[in-house]
């Protein structure tokens, strides 16, 4: 008899409220922001100035990127308070307001020309969340939602590939399987969007290529939820042993592919029914 793999678990998607909250420095410093061709590809959809709704802006790793683009507003809706705190001492500019609440649930008011989300989409309950993004939007207003995924055993990937060795009892993000990051399904999400009343999806695939120390492998997977989810001891044992794979099997700097995909789609004249 051929033994079967652990069946893959999840977190819950109120797991993500909170868990990168705890140590929000932690999660900056352990993850890169995003590529400036994917700001290109979406901001050449949306007109100049425009006013901008992003769900989940954690530490505000998009958020700089989208200031930068000189909207005339953005309105940043974040759920986990801690992270509320941490944006609003981190970034000042009087065109941000951070709001703390949840989405799709928490009062947002007005119309925008742009809501995105960045690689928090998945913590949310993707119907809901895409029938009110809809009804946020403006006719013609763009929405928009993108992740970077790190851990890509299916792409040449070594260190990848030995840390998903390691996974077999961890309860992953709804956004992961033990192959890698479901934002590289392109079709599942361009039907998601279809069926939810959006028009022209566009996707875009960026690919970077880099290497990591022990500390810094350490660093992005201690920022990971499912880490955080881990018992302190489990925790500690993991991280442990990723340190110890990169300077002993990769003598002290290791490949990293990091793949960003990005999806953005156009609000029609009519919300769907």
């Amino acid at each position: 008899m051929v033994a079967q793999a652990n069946p893959v678990t999840h977190l819950s998607r109120q797991a993500g409220q909170l868990s990168f909250g705890t140590d929000a420095a932690g999660y900056h410093a352990g993850r890169i922001g995003y590529p400036e061709e994917l700001f290109d590809a979406i901001f050449a959809r949306v007109g100049p100035g425009p006013r901008i709704l992003e769900i989940g802006p954690g530490t505000g790793l998009s958020t700089r990127s989208l200031l930068a683009r000189e909207p005339s507003e953005l309105v940043a809706v974040e759920s986990d308070p801690a992270l509320v705190d941490y944006l609003r001492r981190e970034i000042s500019d009087p065109r941000l307001t951070v709001v703390n609440a949840p989405f799709p649930d928490g009062q947002v008011d007005g119309v925008f020309d742009l809501v995105v989300c960045a690689a928090a989409f998945h913590w949310l309950d993707p119907q809901p969340a895409l029938a009110r993004i809809h009804q946020l939007l403006r006719p013609g207003g763009i929405w928009a939602m993108w992740w970077n995924a790190y851990r890509n055993p299916t792409y040449g990937d070594p260190l990848a590939q030995a840390i998903t060795a390691m996974l077999g009892d961890v309860a992953l993000p709804p956004s992961e399987g033990r192959d890698g990051h479901y934002s590289l399904d392109a079709a599942l999400h361009t039907e998601a969007l279809t069926s939810a009343g959006f028009l022209d999806v566009q996707h875009q695939h960026y690919r970077l290529d880099r290497t990591l120390t022990a500390a810094e492998a350490r660093a992005l997977y201690a920022s990971y939820s499912y880490v955080r989810a881990l018992p302190e001891r489990r925790r500690g044992e993991l991280l442990d042993a990723i340190s110890n794979l990169v300077d002993r099997e990769f003598g002290g700097r290791a490949p990293n592919v990091v793949i960003t995909t990005a999806y953005s789609a156009l609000r029609g004249a009519t919300l769907p029914t």
